[in-house]
């Protein structure tokens, strides 16, 4: 009886390792990226708009997640957050899309349009946070993408 105890709880221990592994492999196998950026509301104080997020899942398992929150960076300069309570799933390799409203803080925005004024193309970084519940625990995933947007697509839907 007392050969089983060391072979159970390492046979334990292994199962436990191999599980919190898995998650992990799932967690890492989404991408998020920037599809598209279209202003909506402006004013002197604040303006908003909508950020189209693609999530792309390359796993072989569903994810589902209930919200996730956004911060968008143009130029390497931060100026604007999304946030979404929307709860959305990504099939097994595949990708979805998201249209998730964006407040823009004005004069980061406003400073940021006069650098890259006579550009047509600007660099963004969107750092997002997915939010997951799996039974009765939370996590937090972080994620980063990089790329950029051209900009004449942009002041053609502002218009």
């Amino acid at each position: 009886m007392t050969k089983l105890r060391p072979g159970f709880f390492l046979f334990a221990l292994l199962t436990l390792i191999f599980a919190g592994c898995a998650g992990q492999i799932f967690h890492n196998s989404l991408s998020v990226s920037l599809v598209d950026l279209k202003p909506t509301d402006a004013s002197l104080l604040e303006s908003r708009g909508t950020l189209t997020v693609r999530y792309t899942n390359e796993s072989i398992a569903p994810l589902g997640y209930s919200g996730s929150t956004h911060k968008l960076y143009l130029n390497g300069r931060y100026v604007g957050k999304a946030v979404s309570n929307t709860p959305f799933g990504v099939p097994p390799l595949n990708s979805v899309t998201q249209d998730i409203p964006v407040q823009f803080e004005n004069l980061a925005l406003v400073r940021q349009l006069m650098e890259v004024r006579d550009s047509q193309v600007i660099t963004y970084t969107l750092e997002s946070v997915l939010f997951q519940t799996i039974d009765e625990d939370n996590f937090q995933i972080k994620v980063r993408a990089e790329g950029s947007l051209d900009l004449r697509a942009l002041a053609g839907s502002a218009k």
